[in-house]
């Protein structure tokens, strides 16, 4: 039971090293207002800069950050549930996908990508941060 429970942790870790040589970017920033913007995130390897072509996307999540203010002090950066699932529209061979998802405030916005990797095991996981602007 304990071996298995190691197990689970070193393939955990495996994975969590994997995600770390591998970078999601928002391209064209800012990104413009819309509840249905289409948007491109580059896909590079971290190690050679160079791009991945051929992965899938296979889930997609989008939160936007606002400030919270509270009565004394600095603003505090606060996650909000807003923005929801994307949906991969196209993929290209230079390792550019087009997504496209609710972006419908400007500010900061976070995405949250999950991706399978030709020559990974496992799948990989990223965040790519950016503005949105009006």
């Amino acid at each position: 039971m304990i071996a298995a429970a190691l197990m689970s942790f070193s393939a955990a870790v495996d994975a969590a090293d994997r995600s770390q040589d591998y970078r999601f970017e928002v391209v064209d920033q800012p990104v413009a207002v819309s509840a249905h913007r289409e948007f491109n995130v580059k896909l590079t390897k971290a190690s050679t800069g160079q791009p991945v072509e051929n992965a899938t996307i296979i889930r997609g999540r989008l939160e936007m950050t606002m400030a919270h203010h509270a009565h004394k002090g600095p603003p505090m950066p606060m996650a909000t549930a807003m923005g929801g699932e994307v949906k991969v529209l196209a993929t290209s061979s230079s390792g550019l996908y087009r997504l496209m998802g609710d972006v419908s405030m400007p500010g900061t916005w976070k995405l949250d990508l999950v991706a399978t990797v030709p020559g990974e095991a496992q799948p990989i996981e990223g965040t790519a941060t950016f503005k949105v602007g009006q």
